[in-house]
């Protein structure tokens, strides 16, 4: 089986695109870090009436949920990958019903369980900023091991939204020795990669126990993705992550059928890593639903109102169609 990391270089959207084909054909189901050197997205498909609620908390929680796109309700098609599908592109999903994890296998796509009432929603990914890393000598290890990057729950909140009352970050680990962390950050500051989650959050093991992960690190487990082992001398550092929405459906348990990405395998966009996105432009039938809800209305706490300004590392993109 040829994968779409052993091909000759092509442009970064051809790469982008074979990825696409390769999961939709059900010939790649592995993490999808380095396939392609384009920005790469976490996938949350919700029903249309938590649709205007979903965007108020990446709204309110940019860094572990940068919204880079969102459907019509029942659209399947994205405008950043050439003849892309949603439902089928990635190399694996998750489906939850009801807020619960319906198995314990992804599924090679989600045709089954799509209907014209449901949204989907792009945020950026951390994987989408490695090449750069790589580039600078600065290699993750999951790369290096062709594994998933390690992923935990921490104990930071969202800041809530409409139904989205409890939810904790969920962050990305990578290893890297004390002395480049300050190197790393500036890479990964970069304006490029804000809507990529940024710099990191934490780092170090003071930093592991601050976000309440030490634990889960001694004894070599993860919420989500693979455990990858550092190097003696390393230390973790944190990204924020966009599996945080997927905590966030488990904890506040979500009613109908929501689905994603599995963790680790994204959908794999043609924008290249060292493009600018477009900005994010709010359909009209998802507008509509935003303007209607009354979740728009309701007011933060002065710590709530803090907290959403420390966290938003970026101004507002949105702009509506005419």
């Amino acid at each position: 089986m040829t994968y779409a990391r052993d091909q000759a270089p092509l442009a970064p959207a051809d790469q982008a695109q074979l990825v696409r084909r390769q999961a939709r054909a059900g010939l790649l189901t592995s993490s999808t870090s380095g396939l392609a050197p384009t920005i790469q997205a976490n996938l949350l498909v919700l029903p249309a009436r938590y649709a205007a609620d979903f965007y108020l908390l990446c709204q309110r929680n940019p860094v572990p949920c940068p919204l880079l796109y969102a459907t019509e309700p029942g659209q399947y098609t994205c405008a950043l990958a050439k003849g892309s599908d949603i439902r089928t592109d990635i190399p694996g999903y998750n489906v939850y019903i009801d807020g619960v994890l319906d198995t314990l296998e992804p599924k090679e796509d989600i045709m089954d369980e799509w209907s014209e009432e449901h949204v989907g929603f792009l945020l950026g990914c951390s994987y989408s900023f490695e090449t750069a890393l790589v580039k600078a000598g600065f290699t993750p290890h999951h790369m290096k091991q062709n594994k998933a990057v390690p992923m935990y729950t921490t104990n930071i909140p969202l800041i809530p939204a409409g139904v989205f009352t409890r939810g904790h970050y969920v962050v990305s680990m990578r290893w890297y020795k004390p002395e480049d962390i300050e190197t790393v950050r500036e890479i990964t500051r970069h304006p490029r990669f804000v809507a990529q989650h940024g710099e990191p959050i934490a780092w170090g093991w003071e930093g592991a126990a601050k976000i309440g992960v030490l634990e889960k690190m001694r004894r070599q487990e993860v919420d989500f993705g693979d455990w990858v082992a550092g190097d003696d001398g390393d230390v973790p550092v944190f990204w924020g992550c966009g599996v945080t929405p997927q905590q966030a459906v488990l904890e506040n348990a979500i009613e109908g059928v929501v689905m994603s990405h599995k963790p680790g395998s994204m959908f794999v966009t043609d924008i290249s890593e060292s493009e600018t996105l477009p900005p994010l432009k709010v359909p009209k039938g998802l507008q509509s639903l935003i303007l209607g809800s009354s979740s728009l209305s309701s007011t933060l706490s002065p710590n709530e109102e803090e907290q959403t300004n420390e966290c938003s590392l970026r101004a507002s993109c949105i702009s509506y169609p005419s």
